[in-house]
């Protein structure tokens, strides 16, 4: 069994269906139950199909095509897993799961886990425990005096890259004075030469 056969006439006569497929709505025996919908306000139309049960139709069809394997494919691990894993969600597990999960570890039909189960509830989730987040309080007065202070530094190198700029244009500091230093330059003193400058720009006027 796919699919409930009056499920599917009442979508081909065009009638409202009472009853609508979603995913893990257990109404067929995919193991991968899969449910495509379409739905727009403009043209009043809804178009649902039980895609699940239109490929194991095919796959029929075309067996050479289709690798079906009674293990579970680990992508972290590069290796199969054939023993199903316990139920380690936050919500309770879906009922559709569940029943395919047992009749993986009884060797059962899906037909003969629902008769036998159907009044029994599947796994319940666990929560996962909420993260405390901790309140910092920010005093405004540093946080204000700390951006002025930065402000301040800020505008002090900027004036004295300004000053070396205007020296350098009106030819009262030759170029190779200037030596490119981490984070910045420095000027070397009118009576050193370029060797003679430390590699780190120390000692000397420096502008970041």
């Amino acid at each position: 069994m796919h699919v409930e056969p009056a499920l599917g006439q009442r979508m081909q006569g065009g009638e409202v269906p009472e009853f609508r497929w979603t995913l893990e709505d257990d109404e067929c025996d995919c193991v991968f139950q899969r449910i495509g919908e379409w739905t727009n306000p403009y043209l009043g139309r809804t178009h649902r199909v039980r895609l699940c049960c239109i490929w194991a139709e095919l796959y029929k069809e075309f067996p050479q095509y289709v690798q079906d394997i009674p293990a579970f494919y680990n992508h972290n691990t590069g290796e199969y897993e054939p023993e199903p894993w316990e139920w380690n969600g936050e919500a309770d597990m879906p009922r559709a799961f569940w029943y395919r999960q047992l009749a993986s570890l009884m060797g059962s039909s899906l037909e003969e886990v629902r008769e036998k189960y159907k009044d029994q509830q599947p796994p319940k989730g666990t929560p996962r425990p909420k993260l405390v987040q901790q309140e910092v309080r920010v005093n405004l007065h540093e946080v204000v005096g700390l951006l002025t202070e930065r402000a301040m530094i800020a505008e002090e190198e900027l004036n004295k890259a300004i000053a070396v700029i205007a020296a350098l244009k009106r030819d009262e500091l030759q170029l190779d004075r200037i030596v490119l230093a981490e984070g910045g330059f420095s000027v070397l003193p009118a009576e050193e030469e370029v060797s003679d400058a430390k590699p780190d720009g120390s000692d000397n006027d420096r502008y970041k």
